[in-house]
């Protein structure tokens, strides 16, 4: 079905992103069925950008015979919290319309954004009724809810506002090549092999100036987080370099996605072990040796066994990363992968649903990843056969574009939560990011909002403008 979209209200994105979850059900088009949606504000049917002025709002959507009306009351609420609600009320409302033209409900609902935990959370903390306004509201089901709920629940412990520590990331965007499905800035190796050094050696200058940051500002240091790319593509003296320029920061846990197991050597392995590293991931994706290939893995399934038995020698934490939906993996497919997994029993399994994004090799090939029953059935198998075995979970974050409008899950044994998955996903916490792409965060959770410092995403760029990158950092931070 074909829908011709106009609005009065700067929502139209917004709306966008709920007709885009019902894709291919539902096409915009010019030639479509006409659906208005109109937002009055006592009687401004204008465009409105300050809604802390108006008392009463009232939403209508028209399309065809349908009609829907509701009214809001926005007295004392600021301009962004007033906002905050006309959009959520508007979503929903479209929601409905769509679910009634279709036929189709969708696990999440009216839920467009990223991090539905973090909305739970703050709604439970104001109001008291997050499961009720999750499922009677937002249209989310049950099942969802009570996985949201449980996550939520599960974090417990670790879950703080404290604006006083901080979470230190590095981003290291080099790989050694790419995957189909990756949608990253990252470059492959092979490429930009002449940058490494520079790199490396800009990227180590402003860590020990991010250092002299934490310090001054009389930071507490959480977690540390070395992120990419794969940051074990470098060789073996580079990543030395970087990990060691860390160890010296005092944290609660040191994490470094190690990602590739065609990167890892057990040199890299005493690097991390010597230098106080504390969580690791090996990523599978998949345990099929026909996906891997055909995905641009570069590794075989056998050397995610010999590379996970020679960490396991340490005494590092290690995740491991699965993806439903991988291109023409069955569900057989997928239970194998999971089952390895479990088996290997890994302190965190993280299952991802496949989402085709900008960038991405299979995005390019316009790869159609809409096969919402098999997403489900694959992501019920997972969560069925991790939980058993005794894992809990403990973080998830959505996608645009993501199989079934599912999600992507992270679950631990206990005890063995990672605390920068929670700190990021939740965005509790500031965040002072070094390297090309890193993003800083400033949190104020008593104004309510999220400050953000980019770092220039390409590596060139990254290294014609370090003395700005360090300029705009401590007025960032100042």
């Amino acid at each position: 079905m074909e829908l011709k979209l106009t609005t009065n209200s700067t929502f139209e994105m917004d709306f966008m992103d709920i007709i885009r979850l019902f894709s291919p059900h539902i096409e915009v088009c010019e030639q479509g069925l006409p659906c208005d949606i109109e937002i009055k504000c006592c009687e401004n049917a204008g465009k409105i950008t300050d809604y802390s002025t108006y008392n009463n709002a009232k939403i209508t959507i028209k399309s065809g015979e349908y009609i829907a009306c509701e009214n809001l009351d926005i007295t004392g609420l600021s301009d962004i919290k007033s906002k905050s609600e006309l959009k959520r009320l508007s979503k929903v409302m479209l929601y409905d319309y769509i679910a009634s033209i279709t036929g189709i409900t969708l696990p999440y609902g009216s839920l467009t954004g990223i991090r539905p935990t973090k909305l739970y959370h703050e709604r439970q903390a104001d109001n008291g009724d997050a499961y009720e306004y999750f499922t009677n509201f937002l249209r989310v089901s049950k099942e969802s809810t009570d996985l949201i709920s449980n996550i939520c629940e599960n974090q417990q412990g670790i879950y703080s506002l404290d604006e006083s520590e901080v979470d230190f990331f590095v981003n290291i965007p080099i790989c050694v090549s790419r995957c189909s499905y990756c949608s990253f800035i990252a470059a492959e190796l092979g490429k930009i092999k002449h940058w490494v050094a520079p790199y490396v050696a800009q990227l180590i200058r402003e860590i020990e100036r991010a250092k002299k940051l934490v310090n001054q500002s009389s930071y507490k240091v959480r977690s540390i987080y070395v992120g990419g790319g794969t940051p074990t593509s470098l060789s073996e003296k580079d990543f030395r370099r970087v990990i060691s320029s860390l160890a010296s920061i005092e944290c609660d846990e040191f994490t470094v996605e190690a990602g590739r197991p065609d990167t890892i050597s057990r040199e890299k392995l005493d690097t991390m072990r010597d230098s106080g590293v504390t969580r690791i991931s090996i990523n599978p994706q998949s345990f099929n040796d026909n996906t891997l290939d055909s995905v641009g893995r570069g590794h075989s399934s056998q050397m995610i066994y010999d590379v996970y038995k020679m960490a396991r020698e340490y005494t590092f934490d290690i995740n491991m990363d699965l993806i439903a939906m991988l291109p023409d993996e069955s569900l057989q497919d997928f239970k194998y992968s999971v089952d390895e997994a479990v088996k290997l029993a890994p302190d965190n399994i993280t299952v991802h649903t496949l989402a085709i994004k900008k960038g991405s090799k299979l995005k390019l090939a316009s790869y159609d990843n809409n096969g919402d029953d098999l997403a489900a059935s694959m992501v019920d198998y997972s969560r069925a056969a991790i939980e058993s075995a005794g894992y809990k979970p403990y973080y998830m974050y959505k996608q645009k574009y993501m199989s079934g409008n599912l999600d992507n899950t992270g679950y631990m044994k206990e005890g063995k939560a990672c605390i920068y998955n929670i700190d990021i996903m939740e965005e509790t916490h500031t965040v002072i990011a070094c390297g090309a792409g890193g993003i800083s965060k400033r949190v104020f959770h008593s104004e309510g909002r999220i400050e953000r410092l980019a770092n220039p995403k390409g590596m060139d760029v990254y290294m014609e403008r370090e003395e700005k990158i360090d300029v705009d950092k401590n007025k960032f931070f100042g």
